[in-house]
């Protein structure tokens, strides 16, 4: 009988060979596995070994192309929401190249469609963003986020009815995208979940333009 220990078998030749990406094409990897972990849980509570196991690379190519898990989360989930939000922002003279009630309102359902379909799109970033880490929260609402909301109120600088805030109206149409956002993404059997969006985009129109109240003064005019 043959007492010599055999060779351990090469298990290399199994493996599925990791595909070769250009530099540029593994970053671009590595932060769409990154918006994925982190969308799904906070700053601290993500681990880089998630991250390399979503984009099928190792804990040290991460930190080739990062030098922290706190800077790869600024350049996949922060920066990624701020340019989303100007984005967001219609230009005023597209308003007011408008040249009758029925092409403003036109324009407007336009508007709203993309704004409802971009809070949709970056909601998961936005809920890591703000609340992974309460420092990091507030830093980047009052930095970034703030200051995009009061550019949208002065876009619509004299379109908005006498006594109204700029501000607020700024405010007020952020709070209903994203509310919109987070029925969409939470619930289940609502009329923004299950809705089209087209139509989420008329009433939401419809809300920031007319407000929701009946006109007293003709109770029973239709809408």
């Amino acid at each position: 009988m043959d007492s010599a220990k055999k060779a351990p078998k090469d298990t290399t030749k199994n493996r599925p060979r990791r595909a070769y990406l250009p530099a540029a094409e593994r970053r671009k990897s590595i932060i769409a596995a990154a918006q994925e972990v982190f969308s799904r849980s906070n700053l601290k509570g993500a681990r880089t070994r998630d991250i390399a196991a979503a984009a099928a690379v190792n804990q040290a190519t991460i930190f080739e192309h990062f030098e922290s898990k706190e800077a790869l989360f600024q350049e996949a989930v922060v920066q990624p929401l701020i340019d989303a939000m100007r984005g967001m922002h219609a230009r005023r003279e597209t308003y007011e190249a408008a040249t009758s009630p029925d092409e403003l309102a036109a324009l407007a359902q336009v508007s709203a469609t993309r704004h409802v379909e971009d809070m949709i799109r970056i909601f998961p970033l936005f809920t890591a963003a703000l609340f992974s880490d309460p420092d990091l929260g507030q830093q980047l609402y009052r930095e970034h986020i703030a200051p995009l909301i009061h550019k949208r109120g002065e876009i619509l600088e004299g379109l908005v009815r006498d006594g109204l805030d700029l501000d607020f109206v700024g405010l007020t149409i952020f709070g209903m995208t994203f509310a919109i956002a987070m029925d969409r993404h939470f619930g289940e059997d609502g009329t923004v979940a299950q809705a089209d969006l087209s139509e989420v985009a008329r009433q939401f129109t419809r809300m920031s333009t007319g407000g929701f109240a009946r006109d007293r003064a003709d109770p029973d005019k239709p809408d």
